[in-house]
């Protein structure tokens, strides 16, 4: 379902030190196809949850128990993409303000009925095979 986003984060994020999911939820398969991708790469999920984190704990993505509306910055640290999949439409700002403090970019792939939001403020529509596959907002410093 979001092998086009897979694919998207591989070709532009490919020499990335650190690439982090925000408020992963019940699905972590989309970070662990990344970190398949991009085997260099560290790749981290977190999530408020922290039963959730610790049952989701696996060898190849690091689960982080964080709350965004709180950030724990230095967890974020070296990041160059942070990207959400189905945020809460409250997380959305202070997802902008992180990225936006630690210099890397978000990507966030909204529901389909929340794609309004994102029209404005900088944030540049990704579209792939004529599909919206997210909104990006570019913080980071230097392109990888």
């Amino acid at each position: 379902m979001f092998d086009d986003l897979v694919e998207y984060v591989r070709e532009n994020y490919s020499r990335a030190s650190k690439i982090v999911e925000l408020g992963v939820g019940s699905r972590i398969d989309v970070a662990e196809n990344i970190k398949k991708h991009l085997p260099l790469t560290e790749v981290l999920v977190t999530d408020k949850d922290e039963a959730w984190v610790r049952k989701h704990i696996t060898s190849h993505v690091r689960a982080v128990a964080d709350d965004v509306m709180f950030p724990q910055t230095p967890i974020y640290q070296n990041a160059s993409l942070v990207y959400s999949i189905h945020p809460p439409f409250e997380i959305v700002e202070p997802m902008v303000a992180l990225a936006g403090r630690i210099g890397a970019d978000l990507l966030v792939v909204p529901r389909s009925d929340e794609q309004e939001m994102f029209h404005h403020d900088g944030w540049r529509k990704l579209v792939r095979n004529g599909r919206t596959l997210g909104w990006l907002r570019d913080f980071r410093k230097e392109q990888h």
